[in-house]
């Protein structure tokens, strides 16, 4: 009999272990989140940074909820996954294959068998409504509840990772006159004009990250292509050639290859002492420098 009883909530605990896991499985994966929220062209990157974790929030608290066996969260949950099944609809007419995040990095979901995860999800949701017995709740308590949980959940995500913007990160140390130097051996068009300049690696996981954000940030304000260059260092790696590596990474990021030069590390490092750098210039001189974490898509917005 209480096997019976408990197997009436099997279905609801289920869906709710599935929302915490996804929100578990973004969080871990925050910056890939954050880009492909961004490379959607729609909003700002600080902007995707702020909704990527309110969606995290809104998973994890009806998660959540479904576990305490909150009836209100039955139909928020309901909502939620039909307003993601319809973005996947659109992404799959659209011709979208690539992960589209909904459990991270963890698991490469393209949106067809996303889609078939959310509709069993709605049906096990259907089902565990219909056979649940709830707790019962005044109004006021249910407010008070949903906006507990809420709040909880937002500070939750929030703590354990902030977005960049929110943090206090410094410039990057740089050479100036290394820099000028650097240019006009090897691509003096630099010191004329805007330029962006990235410093990277190719086997640096935060170079990568740098890269897209970048491209991003390129295509959303017009920049052209003889307006960037990338520099790459030699590393102690050398199991592959150097130009072999720079097209693999070019590949992986799926960022558009430019103006590339590259420099062995201990010189490039007198210009740079780390990667990645982003050089932001006005005829030849630095504006500003960035790090992956403290990249503002507002500084590179053209007038």
């Amino acid at each position: 009999m209480q096997v019976a009883r408990l197997s009436r909530y099997v279905p609801t605990v289920a869906v709710g272990v599935l929302f915490i896991i996804s929100a578990i499985l973004k969080l871990l994966g925050m910056a890939a989140f954050e880009m492909y929220l961004y490379e959607f062209q729609v909003v700002s990157f600080e902007v995707a940074a702020v909704v990527s974790r309110l969606i995290i929030a809104a998973e994890l608290a009806v998660g959540i909820a479904l576990l305490a066996n909150i009836k209100w969260a039955d139909y928020v949950a309901g909502a939620m996954l039909l307003v993601f099944s319809i973005f996947l609809i659109v992404q799959i007419q659209q011709g979208h294959t690539g992960n589209c995040h909904c459990m991270g990095e963890v698991f490469d979901l393209p949106p067809d068998k996303s889609l078939s995860k959310n509709f069993l999800m709605l049906m096990l949701l259907f089902w565990g409504h219909r056979m649940a017995k709830y707790l019962k709740q005044s109004k006021k308590n249910w407010i008070i509840t949903i906006v507990v949980v809420s709040l909880v959940s937002v500070v939750s995500v929030f703590a354990i990772n902030r977005p960049d913007f929110m943090r206090l990160v410094k410039e990057r140390e740089y050479s100036q006159e290394k820099l000028t130097e650097m240019l006009q051996e090897k691509f003096p068009s630099a010191l004329e004009g805007d330029k962006v300049i990235c410093v990277l690696s190719t086997h640096c996981g935060m170079c990568k990250m740098a890269a897209r954000k970048m491209e991003g940030i390129f295509t959303r304000y017009k920049w052209q292509d003889d307006e960037i260059l990338t520099v790459f260092s030699h590393t102690h790696e050398t199991s592959k050639p150097i130009e072999e590596r720079i097209d693999s990474f070019f590949v992986e990021t799926k960022v558009k290859r430019r103006n590339v030069i590259t420099m062995d590390q201990d010189s490039l490092y007198e210009v740079a002492p780390r990667v990645p750098t982003i050089f932001l210039l006005n005829n030849g001189v630095v504006q500003k420098t960035f790090g992956y974490r403290n990249i503002y898509s507002g500084d590179f917005e053209r007038e």
